[in-house]
């Protein structure tokens, strides 16, 4: 079931508070429809008969694609009836529309572990051989045993699994070969980063195409070391892939104090084939950093001074042409500097040295988001609503971003 949202706003004028940004225009924005929604939405092969009220409690952490056909995929985490529902248990669900986001398909569930926990996942199109790729680790504790939340009641849970010899975390594959209508079996993917455990930050890949590098696949992400579920070692970096993602690379872009950055970036690719990579911070900003070799070298991340922000993930893409091919303008969406809470969108005409333009388009609750172009006039926006219940999406004009 799709639900609709009423969103109109009156965006504050173009002013400085408490040092911050604030959205330049006065505009109404688009209808917003709820896509997966806590406690209501059914999953094919997952509901079975089960209640509404046991349906999943909470949706999170969105990540979209487009494929050559033009369908839109757009998965997301799904959280189970368990006492920590946002951050366990989860499995991975996803829905496509083949017609620029007038429809829906039914809700498919891509991935499940029982009772262990969906986490981190990387999205990627290969558009040679049109896969979709999804790269995720799983939490291996059973979090039916954890009774409460936080990393406390989870510790119980966590010490039985490792007093019984288990792995405290897997990473695995999934993969689509008919534009997510169904989906490969887990595979579980060996680890070899001194016992590191890659994390994909809830984010879309791409597949690059410029002439040195077309083809590459590329995932921003981290390396996470992890004891009783406190990470105390974090590398910030890119995956690569030069063979359809049957083997990955791991390219270092910064290893630091693991409470100052989060594995959680977006990549785009630029005009020239340059790589914009844009990274989660523990404080209200982003750092950029770039890459000229299709993400083998990079240079230092520099904090942006106009990106004004709340700690959340964003997201970030290239605006093309009517001819498909890449301009100078760039999009990128993140939460309020206030909080999880009034989703911004920014712009940017120089492939991200300035970002002038900063638009409202969701007042209330605004966490996760994803964004993907649909035509040259318009772009989606998907975004947790509801305290991290609902994923909603909305449509919005490109030219209502470049005003002020």
């Amino acid at each position: 079931m799709i639900r609709l949202r009423y969103v109109t706003m009156l965006a504050l004028t173009f002013s400085t508070c408490f040092g911050l940004t604030q959205p330049a225009t006065t505009q109404d924005w688009p209808v917003s429809e709820i896509l997966f929604a806590a406690k209501e939405t059914r999953v094919s092969g997952h509901d079975d008969g089960t209640p509404v009220k046991d349906m999943y409690q909470c949706y999170r952490e969105p990540v979209v694609i487009k494929t050559r056909s033009g369908r839109i995929v757009v998965g997301c985490h799904a959280g189970n009836k368990l006492e920590w529902p946002e951050r366990s248990g989860q499995d991975f669900v996803i829905r496509f529309s083949d017609d620029d986001a007038k429809s829906w398909s039914n809700p498919i569930l891509a991935a499940e572990h029982g009772n262990e926990s969906f986490q981190s996942h990387g999205m990627v199109y290969d558009a040679e051989i049109d896969r979709i790729i999804v790269k995720y680790m799983v939490y291996r504790w059973d979090y039916s045993k954890v009774k409460g939340r936080g990393l406390e009641a989870s510790a119980p849970a966590i010490q039985e699994l490792l007093d019984a010899g288990e792995e405290f975390s897997r990473q695995y594959m999934i993969y689509s070969d008919n534009g997510g209508e169904t989906w490969s079996d887990p595979e579980q993917v060996p680890v070899d980063h001194m016992g590191q455990m890659p994390h994909y930050g809830s984010s879309e890949g791409r597949q690059l195409t410029g002439k040195a590098y077309g083809g590459r696949l590329i995932i921003p992400g981290g390396l996470r070391r992890e004891e009783m579920g406190n990470v105390v070692e974090k590398t910030i970096g890119v995956w690569t892939s030069d063979d359809h993602g049957k083997n990955w690379n791991f390219v270092k872009i910064l290893k630091e104090d693991p409470r100052n950055f989060s594995c959680e970036a977006r990549i785009t690719e630029l005009q020239d084939g340059t790589l914009l990579y844009n990274v989660r911070t523990r404080n209200n900003g982003r750092q950029l950093a770039r890459s000229m070799d299709g993400g083998n070298t990079w240079s230092v991340l520099e904090q942006h001074p106009d990106l004004k922000v709340t700690q959340c993930n964003g997201s970030m893409i290239t605006l093309t042409d009517d001819q498909g091919k890449p301009t100078s303008n760039l999009l990128f969406s993140v939460p309020s500097p206030g909080g999880r809470k009034d989703g911004w969108i920014y712009a940017s005409q120089d492939e991200g040295n300035t970002w002038p333009f900063v638009h409202q388009p969701v007042e209330g609750y605004f966490a996760y988001s994803a964004l993907i172009q649909t035509d040259p006039g318009h772009i989606l926006l998907f975004f947790e609503s509801k305290h991290y219940e609902d994923i909603e999406v909305m449509k919005i004009p490109v030219n209502k971003l470049f005003s002020q």
